[in-house]
């Protein structure tokens, strides 16, 4: 069953390796595109996916080669994960959420969904930007439909099982789901460069460290350099967990990390994270990127006048038997 659900996945898969980048550089390599079958893409992406940067594919990418991919980078890309009907759900789910949160200028929980709003700084804690202005919502699973489909996808799972865990007999549960929104023309702040393995509760940690997991982003649009998108450092995850100070700077706020940064700079101690393999890979609605939890990743401001939303998913692993 897992090897007919990854086999159309992998005909689209992306298992290239990151090219090295110069400490800093904002530019993303050149990434392959596989063209979506035309049931995956709307009119709407279609003319936005003609534009996108090309490269090269391995169209026919096995298990073992995403797998060494995987290892190595600590992310791979594979396209097509979330077909258009299942996309087309997730964007209607995220309207009516953001419906709900309309007049909210603080964050809040609201029938089981964490509702992040936008504030000028990225802190959850501060007044929002607007009212209804959201930078996350926190467990939308929680309402059912589109977002517990996604939390239960057997194409994810057996991508994630065969291809990121090294644990053949592991079953894996979903700790965290959220959606991250973007609105245009740079109103929603980025997301500064840290690992998630840092932010997981007590219980799912204590799975993670025990029998690991994988993170996964599903795009619900567009994705790339240009409207904040998705960044990875490629092979942070071989450098272990950065210190508890980064995740107690993070909360959102972009110029706390930097500022961590800098002072790390300053006393001459390591930096971070090592940006020479940053890649932004571009992503159409559907695609998704599998990553390790203790991979640094981040994202820009949305400078574009396209909305840019993703869905992610943290999954922790169980040993049966």
């Amino acid at each position: 069953m897992a090897h007919r659900a990854l086999a159309s996945a992998w005909r689209v898969a992306e298992a290239c390796s990151s090219p090295r980048r110069y400490p800093g550089s904002r530019r993303s390599p050149s990434l392959a595109r596989a063209r979506l079958p035309a049931r995956c893409r709307s009119a709407e992406t279609a003319a936005t996916a003609e534009t996108l940067p090309s490269g090269w594919v391995e169209e026919n990418a096995d298990a073992a080669s995403l797998r060494e991919h995987y290892e190595r980078e600590g992310w791979v890309v594979v396209r097509g994960v979330a077909d258009a009907a299942l996309v087309d759900a997730l964007h209607a789910a995220t309207d009516a959420l953001e419906e709900e949160a309309k007049t909210f200028t603080r964050s809040r929980r609201h029938r089981g969904v964490f509702f992040e709003t936008q504030s000028a700084s990225g802190r959850k804690s501060d007044n929002a930007i607007r009212a209804g202005a959201l930078r996350k919502i926190g467990s939308p699973s929680k309402r059912g439909g589109a977002f517990a489909a996604l939390v239960r996808s057997e194409r994810i799972r057996d991508i994630a099982l065969t291809v990121c865990l090294s644990e053949t007999n592991s079953t894996m549960r979903c700790a965290v789901d959220q959606v991250n929104t973007k609105a245009p023309f740079s109103e929603g702040s980025g997301f500064a460069w840290h690992q998630d393995a840092s932010f997981l509760k007590p219980l799912a940690r204590a799975e993670f460290d025990a029998h690991g997991g994988v993170n996964v982003v599903v795009a619900m649009d567009v994705s790339d350099s240009q409207n904040g998108g998705f960044e990875v450092l490629g092979r942070t995850h071989r450098d272990g967990e950065a210190p508890k100070s980064l995740r107690d700077a993070y909360d959102g706020a972009v110029e706390s990390v930097s500022a961590l940064q800098k002072q790390n700079g300053e006393t001459g101690t390591k930096p971070l994270f090592d940006e020479s393999f940053r890649v932004c890979p571009t992503l159409l609605p559907g695609d998704a990127v599998f990553f390790h939890p203790m991979l640094a990743h981040g994202s820009g401001r949305n400078a574009s006048a396209r909305r840019r939303r993703i869905a992610t998913l943290w999954y922790v692993a169980h040993r049966e038997g």
